[in-house]
């Protein structure tokens, strides 16, 4: 009986095992649709009546759409709201979503440490659409830490700055980013000093303060007409956000009625890094016309060495048709050694680049080096017959000095 019994309860229990393993593996396949990029999330500096945002991001490892519900739990569950405010969002596979976490403490929020949760959790999985499913709810809990402080914090980074072409008479479009690292609003403003073609000669000074404010942890690009009035031609432009004390330098077209903007870039200036004098090194310009037509483009530039040109350099005037990176190919013979500098710009189409450089490192030639070994070969063989000379001598005198004590 014993017997029997232990074989029966082995044809019980195998496919009692097998079955809570299927179950176990529709679970983890079932929660493995969900995904969450973070499991914590900390909010510090915060002002008591100030603005902070962080983002999560959800994803689904199904291509069926699944509904994803968020909600705020805890102490500080009413300083939260959400972007988007809709119930939920829908992410497969192919669309991850999104999810701002906005925290807006209150004005009299004492300042301490607070920790709340953000619960974030699936609907029915499977076709929004669908009858059929299953009753499965897949959760995560993101932990939110919230550090209110009453020390404000000003502190910012501006980049991408960029003045668009413009026809004339035509407003000139200033673009920019601003980033709020700090816990105070930022107000940006833009100081503009312009030059003519050549960065000779400041032609305008331009002061302007944007109408929007940046919020803490948020990035704002804004957008602004400028009417500068100037004339056709190319100019550039200094450009400073004196808030979060960043600059750049930009250029920019004003064109005649119905003219076409030509853009292009000096992509790089290439040439081997090591030569020896005498030796022929090429030097190619690589320009890229990113404008809309062709261009007829010409390097221009100089060879220095301490400061003094000692070759100046232009490449054979090309056409480059729109879109196409092209070789402008030039030549340079060194005749000292040193390190040389070569610097300019691409002129294109009454326009021209930025100015880029490269280094060359040039080192005696073989003849040179012989000339010099030569040299210290002799200065060697010098040393030696000073230094023969000087044992000689003092050899003799105590020579001399024996002779005369005997």
């Amino acid at each position: 009986m014993q017997v029997g019994g232990h074989l029966m309860s082995k044809k019980i229990f195998f496919p009692l095992a097998l079955i809570i393993i299927a179950l176990a593996f529709i679970h983890s396949s079932e929660a493995a649709l969900l995904g969450v990029n973070r499991a914590s999330l900390t909010y510090s500096d915060v002002l008591r009546g100030g603005y902070a945002e962080q983002q999560i991001v959800v994803t689904a490892g199904t291509p069926q759409n699944v509904q994803v519900f968020y909600e705020a739990r805890g102490e500080i569950s009413d300083w939260i709201r959400f972007e988007p405010e809709e119930e939920y969002i829908i992410v497969n596979e192919d669309n991850p979503g999104n999810i701002n976490i906005i925290v807006e403490p209150p004005s009299d929020a004492r300042v301490d440490v607070y920790e709340g949760i953000i619960m974030v959790m699936t609907g029915p999985l499977g076709e929004i659409t669908s009858t059929m499913g299953t009753n499965i709810v897949v959760a995560f809990e993101v932990k939110i830490t919230v550090n209110i402080t009453d020390t404000q914090i000003l502190r910012c980074t501006a980049g991408g700055f960029s003045l668009s072409d413009a026809e004339v008479n035509d407003p000139v479009k200033l673009s920019a980013n601003i980033r709020n690292n700090g816990n105070v609003r930022v107000r940006p403003s833009f100081e503009l000093n312009i030059y003519d073609q050549f960065q000779e000669n400041q032609v305008l000074e331009y002061r302007y303060r944007h109408h929007s404010e940046v919020l803490p942890t948020k990035t704002l690009s804004p957008e602004s007409d400028l009417e500068l009035g100037l004339q056709p031609g190319q100019y550039w432009a200094e450009i400073t956000e004196p808030v979060c004390g960043q600059s750049a330098l930009v250029t920019f077209s004003v064109l005649e009625r119905g003219g076409i903007s030509d853009v292009g870039e000096l992509v790089r200036i290439n040439n081997n890094p090591w030569a020896v004098t005498g030796e022929i090194i090429p030097i190619t310009a690589s320009f890229r016309n990113r404008g809309e037509r062709t261009v007829s483009a010409q390097f221009k530039g100089i060879v220095s060495i301490d400061g003094r040109i000692v070759q100046v350099l232009e490449s054979p005037v090309i056409d480059v048709p729109r879109g196409e990176l092209a070789s402008l190919e030039m030549f340079f013979s060194p005749e000292d050694p040193g390190q040389y500098k070569i610097s300019g710009r691409v002129h294109y189409n009454q326009k021209i680049t930025f100015e880029k450089g490269s280094i060359v490192n040039v080192n005696p030639s073989g003849e040179q080096e012989k000339e010099g070994f030569d040299l210290i070969l002799l200065l060697f063989i010098g040393v030696m017959i000073i230094t023969f000379l000087l044992v000689v001598l003092i050899v003799t005198n105590k020579s001399k000095s024996k002779s005369r004590i005997l």
